[in-house]
């Protein structure tokens, strides 16, 4: 009995240790939580790939895989923007748009997505918020001389409502704008529709002056009479 029981209890840690090499050889047993941590490494590396293709300028690509890096939590934002500045630069507007719209949700201060947003705007040919944005970002930073330009350029795109409902303000932004960055590179293109503006400004006035002079001899003769 004793020799069963000794040949029993020696057979079972035989197979103990059996069993134990095979796992530590055996590349196919898996490990507790091995398959979350191959999940999360691989959403890294989705990420990496999209950052690689971002740098060789191939926003399409970059744009799949900042796709699929959304799937890791952590890194979740930051794929989110990189995913909409691939569509900002590939001209993909009507994507980039609800992607800066989140972000800006999430960090409403943000004077640069304001920017991005408003640019994005623009870009769509919507210029009433495009327009709305530039303002309230020259409200926050007056002396912005990036804001200042794009504001600009936005109210001279809008041109069919140019002379009668922007006028005003472009002329008001690019005084400004001339006096704080006198060396500018784009004033010569603004200084041209102000100029235009002027000549407006002049004719208009020409105009009412000759009616009011009009209206006066007319009353005169109508008083002699």
């Amino acid at each position: 009995m004793k020799l069963k029981r000794s040949f029993w209890a020696k057979s079972a840690l035989l197979s103990a240790v059996i069993v134990l090499a095979s796992c530590a050889s055996n590349p196919t047993v898996p490990v507790p939580g091995q398959k979350e941590v191959q999940k999360r490494n691989i959403y890294v590396e989705y990420y990496n790939l999209g950052e690689s293709y971002f740098k060789l300028e191939n926003y399409s690509k970059a744009a799949e895989y900042y796709e699929l890096a959304l799937n890791k939590k952590d890194q979740y934002w930051a794929a989110y923007y990189k995913l909409g500045k691939c569509y900002v630069y590939s001209s993909n507007w009507n994507s980039a748009l609800p992607v800066y719209k989140n972000i800006l949700k999430r960090d409403p201060e943000n004077s640069s997505i304001k920017a991005s947003l408003a640019y994005i705007y623009s870009m769509q040919g919507d210029f009433t918020n495009s327009i709305s944005i530039y303002e309230d970002l020259i409200l926050q930073q007056p002396d912005n001389q990036e804001f200042l330009e794009n504001y600009l350029a936005v109210l001279i795109a809008d041109n069919k409502k140019f002379e009668k409902k922007n006028a005003a303000k472009f002329t008001a932004v690019y005084e400004n704008l001339k006096t704080l960055y006198p060396e500018n590179k784009n004033l010569k293109t603004f200084e041209d529709k102000y100029k235009e503006l002027m000549k407006i400004k002049e004719e208009e006035s020409s105009e009412t002056s000759e009616e009011n002079a009009e209206s006066s001899e007319a009353s005169s003769t109508e008083s002699t009479d």
